[in-house]
């Protein structure tokens, strides 16, 4: 168990599985946390699940990643409820998966301010306070950074270029302390992977069962990632432990991607 007492971290798009778990798995070691998302409710529910599990209070936000001035107001509230952020972690909601040409420029549009204007703006929020005390920048993306699917052309785009910004970021401020890695995470049990089976039942003529048993026999794992492994993955890039690992992009997939290096 990693220990992370006296420490603030942001959660981003945490009111349901990866960024739920991340956030859950902080609290139990011992991090202040605070999350959001845009739905009141769950995100609300997700604040109780946390705290009854960790022991901790968990402060939440509402706010939609892909509204600037959402992006904004929730800073100013995390740090107002929570405290300077010592962790900020990036995790993003679901781009739509399509063929390329039936993307319209506003699903771009939506995209871009969701995955990569809401990162320019987080990260430019808490650079001040990190340049004087150190920090850590853990940005939540996909495999398809690494082996890009078919129809998730803006996952590929918009994630390649958040990996691409952390790199550039970790040289830039590894002299103060600061450390910015980022995931690459293949196949796990969330809400987006039930759609991607239910999508992929009906496209091929199949029951989800036999959709989801598809995608299992991608994996040399033989299963599906539990999202608390990723939260571990995080918790370990949060801690001093972590001090030295800076511009990684790391897998966590049960050996998924095939390209080795």
């Amino acid at each position: 168990m990693t220990d992370l007492r006296g420490k603030v971290a942001l959660v981003s798009a945490s009111s349901s599985g990866i960024g739920r778990s991340t956030a859950k798995v902080l609290a139990a070691d011992g991090c202040r946390v605070h999350i959001f998302s845009s739905n009141e409710d769950k995100i609300s529910k997700a604040a109780d699940y946390i705290g009854s599990s960790s022991g901790q209070k968990v402060n939440y936000s509402v706010g939609n990643l892909s509204v600037p001035s959402d992006v904004r107001r929730v800073m100013d509230e995390a740090k107002m409820k929570t405290g300077n952020i010592d962790c900020l972690i990036m995790n993003y909601g679901d781009p739509k998966v399509a063929p390329f040409l039936e993307i319209s420029e506003e699903d771009w549009d939506f995209s871009i301010n969701m995955i990569l204007r809401s990162t320019i703006t987080m990260v430019r929020n808490v650079l001040p306070y990190m340049v004087e005390h150190g920090g850590r920048v853990v940005f939540i993306t996909s495999m398809t950074t690494k082996q890009p699917l078919q129809n998730f052309s803006i996952s590929a785009a918009l994630r390649s270029a958040v990996v691409s910004l952390s790199k550039v970021l970790s040289m830039e401020y590894a002299s103060r302390g600061i450390t910015f890695n980022s995931i690459s995470q293949g196949y796990f049990q969330t809400p987006r992977l039930e759609s991607i089976a239910e999508k992929n039942s009906k496209s091929l003529g199949i029951t989800v069962d036999e959709a989801y048993q598809k995608i299992r026999d991608e994996i040399p794992a033989g299963r599906f990632g539990d999202p608390e492994e990723i939260g571990h993955l995080v918790s370990f890039l949060c801690s001093s432990d972590a001090a030295y690992v800076n511009g990684t992009n790391i897998q966590i997939d049960g050996g998924t991607i095939r390209f080795p290096f």
